[in-house]
């Protein structure tokens, strides 16, 4: 019997479950080979600390020791949301996004974005002077202009939603949600 045979037995050696047959292979394997011999009885050990439960004697104010030096702990770094990249991705994907459809389908999308520039224009217009001079300097550039001045509004208004939302909304939902 080789030794990586018997190394299987080892188990069922010890819980007094191998056929007489085997049993008889293994001890007289492990009667020549002191390396198994010396590996069943680490095995042994092994099993009887198992078996035998033990008691932990912890010192009388071992809870509140342990909650003194838990409260002493620095409080773990929580990583905030990295919003300036959600923000980045956003924009760079709008972007790409109203490029592709200029390049794809421009008539349609001229079509469009007259149609979103009329609503931005309307909506610029009651903003106020500050915004009157943003679509005057739009007007300038031609209807691009004017539906580049339409996407930056609605790229505000989005980031606008988002801080908000990041700001106000994410931490007392976070809260509700915790148990």
């Amino acid at each position: 019997m080789s030794c990586n045979s018997s190394e299987a037995l080892f188990e069922a050696y010890l819980d007094d479950t191998l056929t007489p047959g085997r049993r008889a292979r293994l001890i007289a394997h492990l009667r020549g080979c002191g390396r198994c011999a010396g590996v069943l009885d680490e095995l042994r050990v092994v099993d009887a600390l198992l078996a035998s439960p033990r008691a932990v004697e912890l010192p009388e104010n071992f809870t509140f020791a342990t909650m003194a030096e838990a409260r002493s702990m620095p409080r773990p770094h929580v990583s905030r949301a990295p919003v300036v990249a959600y923000l980045v991705s956003y924009l760079a994907a709008a972007w790409l996004l109203v490029g592709a459809a200029f390049v794809l389908a421009g008539s349609t999308m001229r079509a469009v974005g007259e149609t979103s520039l009329d609503a931005s224009a309307q909506l610029l217009r009651t903003l106020g002077a500050l915004v009157h001079a943003g679509s005057r300097v739009a007007g300038d550039v031609g209807s691009l202009g004017t539906m580049l001045g339409g996407a930056i509004l609605l790229d505000v208004t989005l980031v606008a939603a988002l801080v908000v939302g990041f700001r106000f909304v994410r931490p007392r939902l976070a809260e509700r949600l915790r148990p």
